[in-house]
């Protein structure tokens, strides 16, 4: 008994200094909570598997649900933290997660492990987080009327205002999305027998057979055969339908414009049958040698890649189709990178949108007469989506909206659509289809 208190007490001492890590990190770097956990379980090898889960789903609910949880402490403390200095005592910093798994409905015996270390009592249970929050909040003497809409920062509700059901999208947002991959076609059928042979449960998403989520497992997707093949790439549902509204075709040529590491790169390569050519470009020569990797190993051989400074494209001989996937607030994948909605400023969202107007007027010309521009974000944000096309459009009388069938539902977009993430179980993504007239 004395033996495991004493673990359990190591682990706690474990899950503090991660939060403290993560917090510091999420405020005073603005870097994401998994890059951060990343490092943490780097420099602390001593963790085994069991910890390493208990320490990442603590610090993932204290993320995720930050928008109630920072209510707690006082402004002065709750100010000091959000500039980068995790000041919480001991006390304060694990009442906090204790709220949190209780929030997040997991990791329940360590949950009640933790109320008895610290001396306070269970909670009531609730349906739902906000009963749970309300519940939690009570039991430790705290008088605050929560809401859903404290989620997010209050600029982000009046961003969002209009574009989407709020009260949907901020429960969706308590949910982490499950892991997608996007099968090569060629390969579904050996991909679909290793993961079976190797226990992972998986589900195809019926209109789109190649992409599948798959089930938590012990076992790491990066060892399969089938992904040292490059059989398949772990790849959100949103992100690869905006290759299906490409259309991309054998033989023809495209320009992915902001192609980072090349997730829709390969995506075009494979629609194109590894054939016609790509030219994928992006500011940064790490993101491309990464990509470089990626088309290596699933050989891939129509890939060039380019850096480029984002300054006016002057090529010579113009694309048949664009895409730019453009940099943005990515207010779309708050649900995969819980509690960055709080390293996120109105201003930033400004500045995106400014760099999204001028990456489109630099690049919409290296579209052919006659060929295809697409845009995509993953944001939710109309300043950033529909209104970014509203004013593109007024500039480029050049470009028009085209017509498109949803990947996902089989309907017919008039030329826009957003990809749902509560109604698809995946991210939000925008993406807008246009042709190039003269």
């Amino acid at each position: 008994m004395e033996l495991a208190i004493s673990k359990f007490r190591a682990q706690l001492a474990s899950i503090e200094a991660a939060l403290r890590q993560v917090l510091t990190g999420l405020f005073g770097k603005k870097l994401p909570p998994d890059r951060l956990l990343n490092d943490f379980f780097r420099a602390h090898r001593q963790c085994g598997s069991r910890d390493r889960r208990l320490i990442a789903a603590s610090c993932y609910a204290v993320c995720r649900y930050w928008g109630w949880l920072r209510r707690l402490p006082d402004e002065e403390l709750r100010r000091t933290v959000e500039a980068g200095n995790c000041s919480f005592s001991r006390r304060e910093l694990m009442t906090l997660c204790a709220g949190a798994l209780f929030l997040a409905d997991e990791e329940s015996d360590a949950r009640k492990a933790l109320c008895r270390e610290l001396e306070i009592g269970d909670f009531a249970p609730g349906a739902t987080p906000l009963e749970r929050m309300r519940n939690f909040a009570a039991a430790i003497g705290v008088e605050i009327e929560f809401q859903l809409t404290d989620l997010v920062p209050d600029f982000a509700i009046q961003a969002m205002s209009g574009a989407l059901a709020q009260e949907k999208v901020l429960t969706t947002l308590m949910r982490r999305p499950p892991v997608w991959l996007r099968l090569r076609e060629a390969f579904c059928d050996r991909v679909l027998a290793e993961l079976t042979h190797a226990g992972i449960a998986f589900e195809a998403f019926p209109a789109l057979p190649t992409a599948i989520a798959v089930a938590p497992s012990k076992n790491n997707l990066f060892t399969l055969e089938s992904f040292r093949r490059g059989d398949f790439e772990v790849q959100d549902l949103a992100s690869q339908s905006i290759g299906r509204v490409a259309e991309a075709k054998s033989g023809e040529r495209w320009f992915d414009v902001c192609a980072g590491a090349g997730g829709k790169t390969l995506l075009l390569a494979d629609l194109m049958r590894n054939r016609g050519v790509i030219q994928a470009g992006d500011v940064r020569q790490n993101a491309l040698d990464e990509l470089k990797l990626r088309a290596r190993r699933a050989g891939f051989c129509n890939i060039s890649t380019k850096v480029h400074d984002g300054g006016a494209w002057k090529g010579r001989h113009p694309f048949d189709g664009v895409l730019i996937d453009a940099p943005c607030s990515g207010s779309g994948v708050w649900r995969r990178n819980a509690g960055c909605q709080w390293r996120l400023t109105a201003a930033d969202v400004a500045g995106y949108a400014a760099l999204q107007s001028t990456i489109l007027d630099h690049f919409a010309s290296a579209a052919r007469p006659g060929g295809v521009l697409i845009y995509s974000t993953c944001s939710f944000f109309p300043i950033e989506n529909e209104e970014q096309i509203d004013r593109f459009l007024a500039r480029h009388p050049e470009f028009q909206l085209e017509d498109f069938r949803h990947p996902l539902s089989g309907g017919i977009c008039h030329g826009t659509m957003l990809v749902s993430g509560e109604l698809y179980d995946c991210d939000w993504m925008f993406a807008a289809r246009m042709r190039r007239q003269r």
